[in-house]
């Protein structure tokens, strides 16, 4: 989890109320952070991830002064009109398509804000961002800047300055000699153009992901910011620019609007307070249901809980129901003792998962973890086959619009991801798949490198008989497997696994460069099998 470092004199000027070091650390104990140290005037504090909006001294300030009842309620931020716009270039739409920006003005840095304002760039980018993959972060002197402004892309022998180097530079050369390039370089690995900011007298403002213009760089002189927020997705973007912005407001910035952005209108959610109640086991009152909701900085109007623009973690009731309680006080629950008897005990599947998570670990895989969900071009079309995934009926995002229907698509996805490190990589996952009629827990393991089909099976073999199972290997046909390098597994007569070695059309789908070979084994039915 990520851990930021607190200015306990400037955090307490911002929540406006002075407590002592007990009572602080108790407050903030009670939020929900876990506090590392407090040593001086430094606070260290470990923040969940779901809460990126805590990544700041003005984040964690608001909520901590709605916590302590200091300044409760939601918070409004009015974004004023202006001409300020930008365009985007239909090239940027295969690199990196999604952006967002705004204008804040009338800032007033000092070192305090200062260190905060970069620190939360760069914690959200890490987080939030995921390590700038999925967004990535500009922050510019407005004064140095003239509208409108292009998103576009650029050949990479374009040059600009770049931030902290004395001279221009061409975007290879950003790439391969400056230290964010060599250290994001991967991000826009294959590409024959780069993402490119430039104003309206053809000034480079940024390259994102990898790095922002010397030109247009903040300081501590500087009044009035431009942020670019570009990214894989749009939600992720929108959410960035929200808190990015808020945190200025807070410290007494104006927000105007670029293309209409940001939009920071509450999201409004039914909970009803019946269902807060049942969950929790308590009696509350409207008037103190509305109470506690205003203590985690959230509105209520018209039996709807309004959000704020900047909290992201809030997906379903379920996560209002989390801010009652901890609006209530955890130490103010009281403990129940059951009606009924009951002893507890490890379910009989869970250990056989270990016994076999054990292993694979043996066998110096990686255990990863990935989403339930994904998409229909992973799960069918890069895979060349003929499964059909169950699709949500409302998807919020287009990656994740379906349940998947095998684990093997998810773990081409992490390798993916990993291309810039070190190869071989092995790893293994055991997970949930589903059926139109049922799930079931799968075992995947991918190994990519210098690798054949013969050593995925020696490890599928080697599980196999660790079980004490004896297994049948038929060759057989499937899409996503060379011929001749895949068989079907049968134990007892059942049909539990596929191991084989990926096709090229497969990698070259998935932008894979190194041989893959895997298995997927049905842990659910060979669990049955063992017990018979």
């Amino acid at each position: 989890m990520p851990t930021i470092t607190l200015n306990k004199k400037d955090l307490l000027k911002l929540v406006g109320k002075q407590l002592n070091d007990t009572q602080l650390l108790d407050r903030m104990a009670m939020l929900g952070t876990d506090v590392e140290h407090m040593k001086g005037n430094e606070i260290c504090v470990e923040i969940f991830p779901n809460r990126p909006d805590l990544l700041s001294e003005e984040g964690f300030a608001r909520a901590l002064s709605s916590f302590i009842g200091k300044k409760t309620g939601l918070r409004n931020y009015k974004v004023q009109k202006n001409n300020y716009s930008y365009k985007i270039d239909s090239k940027v739409k295969k690199i990196r398509p999604y952006v967002g920006a705004a204008v804040v003005k009338r800032v007033q840095f000092d070192k305090a804000f200062y260190e905060s304002f970069m620190n939360l760039q760069e914690k959200l980018c890490l987080t939030h961002g995921r390590n700038r993959k999925k967004v990535a972060i500009g922050a510019h002197d407005l004064d140095t800047i003239q509208f409108p402004l292009t998103y576009t892309t650029k050949e990479l022998d374009y040059t600009f300055k770049p931030l902290d180097m004395g001279k221009e530079l061409t975007l290879r050369q950003i790439l391969n000699k400056h230290p964010k390039g060599k250290e994001y370089a991967h991000l826009l690995e294959g590409q024959k153009n780069a993402p490119i900011w430039i104003d309206k007298q053809k000034q480079v403002l940024s390259m994102p992901p990898i790095i922002n213009s010397e030109e247009t760089k903040i300081t501590t002189q500087t009044k009035n910011i431009f942020f670019d927020v570009t990214g894989t997705d749009q939600q992720a973007v929108n959410q960035a620019l929200n808190i990015l912005v808020t945190a200025c407001a807070d410290r007494g910035g104006k927000i105007y609007a670029v293309n209409k952005q940001p939009n920071l209108q509450p999201i409004k959610i039914v909970v009803k307070l019946d269902y807060v109640n049942k969950l929790l086991g308590l009696e509350l009152k409207q008037k103190e249901y509305e109470k506690l909701l205003a203590k985690m900085g959230l509105g209520y109007q018209q039996g709807k809980v309004l959000v704020p623009a900047y909290r992201v973690d809030v997906l379903h009731p379920m996560d209002i129901v989390e801010d009652i309680a901890i609006a209530y006080g955890y130490e103010n629950f009281k403990p129940e003792i059951p009606n009924i008897s009951t002893v507890g005990e490890e379910h009989s599947f869970e250990k056989f998962k270990r016994v076999v998570s054990t292993t694979m670990a043996n066998y110096r895989l990686l255990e990863t973890n990935t989403h339930h969900l994904s998409n229909l071009t992973e799960q069918k079309t890069n895979m060349q086959t003929q499964l059909t995934p169950i699709p949500l009926t409302n998807a919020l995002n287009e990656d994740y619009s379906c349940l998947r229907v095998w684990m093997l698509p998810s773990l081409l996805q992490v390798l993916r991801n990993n291309k810039h490190h070190e190869y071989p990589q092995k790893i293994y996952e055991i997970g949930t798949i589903f059926t139109e009629k049922e799930e079931f827990q799968r075992l995947a393991c991918v190994l990519s490198g210098d690798v054949s089909y013969t050593d995925a099976r020696q490890i599928l073999e080697g599980l196999l008989r660790n079980l004490g199972v004896e297994a049948h290997y038929k060759e057989t046909k499937h899409g996503s497997f060379i011929p001749g390098r895949v068989a079907r597994i049968t134990i007892k007569g059942k049909k539990v696994a596929y191991v084989g070695e990926l096709h090229p059309q497969v990698l070259q789908a998935n932008s894979l460069d190194m041989p893959v070979s895997c298995f997927e084994l049905n842990l659910s039915v060979l669990y049955e099998l063992l017990k018979h």
